[in-house]
């Protein structure tokens, strides 16, 4: 019965429509100016939301966006270092750590947001307690349908910035407040318990991986995975029929970053399929449903998002045993690299989705005055590259790097699994010098079919990449056929876009 009313409206979408969908209801759903709507119904725009999604659109490539949220959320601090819900009439603790998290997103790659940052430190630094409980000076958006409660201890997923900016500007209180507030909180017996909305719970989950609380968080999701039904059904509370879309989602982020990979896709493809055909989700969905059952929430699409990316990054952490460390230098997408080298002389060169660097090895060899970068979204990958390499860890979304940094940057078979491409070609173009070169080597759509591939990876076509790096003031070359893993190319699989930068 609660597998038919909550799928009766299925639509069946591929995994790439349900990230467009995804995204376009943010961009739809934006207030000019500001940030998210709380949602789809109530127009006002949501401090506590844009914060927390500001890093994940960051990860999506969707840096205007984020760069939106942030300078709006700078505007409307409060003098005491605070952020208030969006009716503007209280400061919230978690809020306000939400916020913090995404201004130190941005905080990367601009000092702009350090002094904003610092004040709402030590604001929330007000709000621990000697004991380390954390309080809040307003809690009356905090009840919830049936007569329940948000429970306290949710502050813990607010600390996390904390932690990260007493380290980042060497402020030792920041840190030992953290660490007074988690055991304080680990002391109670009941914390990882699921009796409170999954929403809720996940929130506490998420926030003892992020702490480190690896042992915590395994044993909060015991029961969890013992209610998770075959077609991934988790109960929006331990005794209901119904589910909760955000909690769902947030579920999957765990399994995937504790690597229980079956459980996780059990929950994500559960929660994908809730989807409405806006792109949105309404906060709950079943029989007698009280979460948000009439209007689609946004903190939804962060969560779908949110999963979407560790899905993605899990799949290449299992399988880095299987990538190859090793090419030919016979191989043609090598020889390409390589006569490229050989023609800009460049200095710096990135490989951006490196892998374990076996093209950047090649390189090493045949070009050893030149100082090579391996940018990966795995840890796993990174840590087989060469001493002489400089790891990044990122995506082609999202690279950790200032503007025009490389004379050359090269990406073998990477853009495919990028999702958001438009985006990470405007991101490569980004790094990349006035008067530099930009190569992708990737795979023909017209060869699709020929080899299995993952339900987020994409194939193009010559002149559509070539459109897309023209439009980000390159001249484009196009190399057809070239040869790979001993076949000689002649299938024309591998095509290869050579970029000039104006």
């Amino acid at each position: 019965m609660i597998t038919s009313i909550l799928f009766s409206n299925n639509l069946r979408l591929t995994l790439l429509e349900r990230f467009s969908r995804t995204l376009g209801w943010l961009h739809l759903n934006t207030c000019l100016g500001a940030g998210v709507a709380v949602t789809n119904l109530d127009r006002k725009p949501y401090p506590e939301v844009s914060g927390y999604l500001i890093p994940t659109l960051l990860k999506w490539g969707e840096h205007e966006l984020a760069s939106q949220y942030g300078r709006w959320l700078v505007s409307i601090q409060n003098s005491d270092g605070s952020w208030s819900d969006p009716a503007g009439e209280a400061p919230y603790t978690f809020d306000t750590g939400q916020i913090l998290k995404g201004l130190l997103a941005l905080s990367e790659k601009s000092q702009e947001y350090d002094d904003v940052i610092r004040r709402g430190c030590n604001w929330m630094l007000q709000q621990v307690q000697p004991d380390g409980r954390v309080t809040t000076p307003n809690t009356q958006h905090w009840l919830l349908p049936a007569g329940k409660v948000v429970p306290e201890s949710i502050h813990l997923y607010a600390l996390e910035p904390l932690r990260d900016a007493g380290r980042k500007w060497g402020v030792p209180a920041y840190e030992e407040a953290v660490e007074r507030s988690l055991s304080y909180y680990l002391a109670n017996p009941s914390l990882t318990r699921f009796d409170t909305l999954s929403h809720f719970h996940a929130y506490i989950v998420e926030a003892l991986l992020d702490l480190g609380q690896l042992k915590a968080a395994t044993k909060a999701m015991t029961e969890p995975a013992d209610l998770q039904s075959r077609n991934g059904l988790i109960p929006g509370y331990s005794d209901s029929r119904w589910v909760c879309s955000t909690g769902l989602f947030q579920y999957a982020v765990i399994w995937y970053r504790l690597g229980d990979l079956s459980r996780a896709d059990r929950a994500f493809n559960c929660a994908s399929r809730l989807q409405n055909r806006s792109g949105g989700f309404f906060g709950s969905y079943g029989w007698g449903a009280n979460y948000f059952k009439r209007e689609e929430i946004s903190w939804a699409q962060k969560y779908f998002l949110d999963a979407l990316w560790w899905k993605i990054r899990s799949r290449f952490d299992n399988e880095a045993n299987i990538f190859p460390e090793i090419i030919s230098g016979g191989d043609g997408r090598y020889r390409l690299i390589e006569h490229v080298v050989r023609k800009v002389a460049p200095r710096s060169v990135l490989e951006a989705g490196c892998g374990k660097g076996r093209f950047l090895r090649r390189l090493l060899d045949d070009f050893p005055e030149i100082k090579l970068y391996g940018l990966d979204l795995s840890d796993k990958m990174i840590s087989e590259l060469p001493n002489k390499v400089e790891p990044l860890c990122g995506s082609l979304l999202n690279i950790p790097v200032s503007d025009g940094m490389f004379d050359l940057v090269f990406s073998v078979e990477a853009l495919e699994h990028s999702v958001n491409i438009s985006s990470a070609i405007r991101e490569l173009s980004r790094v990349v010098a006035p008067g530099g070169t930009l190569v992708i080597i990737d795979k023909n759509r017209e060869r699709l079919g020929s080899l299995e591939i993952a339900e987020w990876e994409q194939w193009f076509l010559p002149l559509e990449i070539a459109s897309a790096m023209e439009q980000q003031g390159f001249t484009v070359h196009i190399e057809q056929n070239l040869s790979y893993d001993g076949h000689d190319g002649r299938d024309n699989l591998f095509l290869g876009w050579i970029a000039t930068k104006k």
